[in-house]
């Protein structure tokens, strides 16, 4: 991934030294193992562990992979060169390449996977902090991209609360499921003892996987990427939500811009005005992320015990997919966090149809009072139709509370009191505490 989209912690998971610094990892663990086993002497893999991953031995295994052509081959015979006499016999002995190789990439995917729940955890905090504030902050609920009754801005936030714990919870899932190594072999049947797997998994905080190949099954690999590209979705929706809340013709939100940030290279007015660049960015990045789906599902599909057609993508997709929606979780909460919200723009937006959303309350109240629902339903839609698109008003400026305030069918059943309490929005948010009360707004 490009360093513009890419934060130090997790940039660093997925480097050549860290990777190659973990199959050294597998193989010490192998070694202490198997002296804890009495096979060997257990000062082998204390001698092993004094080897350290170097950019001298990665290039050193580069210039012997130029004649070998296996990268792992290239990488044991460079930290061999390191090892004392003693231990070279016993290094790798046993061993396939991906027995260091998966294994190796189940202790990255964990630990990237601890990267992405942190940042998802502080997500989750914005989210329920700025959901707090605007508990009662009234807003037109929109459907269809039309206006259709209040809610408050903090109840939008919280459906956005309640997805961000569902995928934390996945998340969590996902990393247990990632949490297994292999130390089975070129075919799964295991050329040393199976205790082996399971004592070396143990020293690396893995399970021992309960079957395998030459590698582990690749479904855990398409649980992984769906886990992430699930977020980048989520992610998108709710940076798209902020986009047309910050439209200029809606105007109730706005991203922050730090002095001296610019807003067009043509357009002055720009930087006043404010585009959604954060929001936009996210729902680029998601576009990327919802690609990763194919080559992950396709890379599930090998022959046999073993074949390499997922080797290649999977250097690809994998540290593309989970640097990328690190940093997009990191953007969004920073956008989210840093969200101006206009109260007052969300009132007048409210009131623009001059009433027309509290349509259905007007009709309750009349059936509450005995008229036919289809005949209050008709009645009502009818004085809609009488405003014009737009202005929503009269020819000669009345709205359609104005209107269902004089209509005589109405005045019939209820009162100008009763009338006004249907056209209060206080009438539609009753119940927001109740909602709030199934979230706990302070973990």
């Amino acid at each position: 991934m490009i360093q513009r989209y890419t934060t130090p912690e997790m940039g660093v998971l997925w480097t050549e030294l860290a990777k190659k610094t973990n199959w050294l990892e597998v193989e010490a663990a192998v070694l202490q193992a198997r002296g804890k086993l009495g096979e060997i002497p257990e000062i082998i893999h204390k001698l092993t562990r004094r080897v350290k991953i170097t950019e001298a031995i990665l290039a050193r295994a580069d210039e012997l992979e130029k004649t070998n052509d296996h990268d792992l081959i290239a990488f044991i015979l460079a930290v061999t060169e390191q090892l004392p006499d003693k231990v070279k016999p016993h290094f790798h002995a046993g061993m396939t390449s991906y027995d260091d190789e998966d294994t190796g990439l189940a202790m990255t995917l964990v630990a990237s996977l601890g990267l992405i729940l942190e940042k998802m955890n502080r997500l989750r905090r914005v989210i329920a902090a700025r959901a707090e504030k605007h508990r009662y902050t009234t807003m037109i609920g929109r459907t269809h991209f039309i206006h259709a009754e209040p809610i408050t801005f903090g109840l939008k936030l919280l459906g956005w609360l309640d997805v961000v714990e569902r995928h934390i919870a996945n998340l969590q899932k996902v990393r247990e499921d990632a949490r297994v190594g292999k130390i089975s072999g070129a075919v799964g049947t295991y050329v040393l003892d199976p205790t082996v797997e399971e004592l070396a998994c143990g020293y690396l905080g893995l399970k021992p996987a309960r079957i395998s190949t030459q590698i582990l099954s690749r479904d855990i690999i398409v649980r992984y990427i769906s886990a992430l590209v699930a977020v980048a979705n989520s992610l998108d929706r709710f940076a798209t939500e902020i986009r047309h809340l910050a439209g200029t013709d809606i105007n109730e939100v706005a991203e922050f811009k730090r002095p001296g940030a610019k807003g067009s290279s043509a357009m002055p007015g720009k930087s006043f005005l404010r585009n959604p660049i954060k929001s936009e960015n996210v729902c680029s990045l998601a576009r990327m992320m919802r690609g990763y789906l194919i080559p992950a599902y396709e890379c599930e599909v090998v022959w046999c015990e073993r074949t390499l057609e997922n080797s290649a993508a999977e250097r690809i997709f994998l540290p593309d997919a989970t640097i990328l929606l690190d940093f997009m979780i990191k953007r969004f909460a920073d956008t989210l966090e840093k969200l101006e919200v206009f109260p007052e723009h969300m009132k007048r937006n409210l009131q623009k149809t001059g009433g027309i959303i509290f349509a259905q309350r007007v009709m309750m109240a009349l059936t509450g009072k005995g008229m036919a629902r289809d005949q209050a339903y008709d009645l009502l839609e009818g004085i809609c139709f009488s405003v014009k698109r737009g202005t929503f008003q009269t020819e000669d400026g009345k709205t359609f509370r104005d209107l269902v305030a004089a209509h005589p069918e109405i005045t019939a059943n209820l009162s100008l009191e009763e009338i006004d309490v249907c056209f209060d929005p206080q009438q539609s948010l009753k119940h927001v505490d109740t909602i709030f009360k199934r979230f706990d707004l302070a973990i």
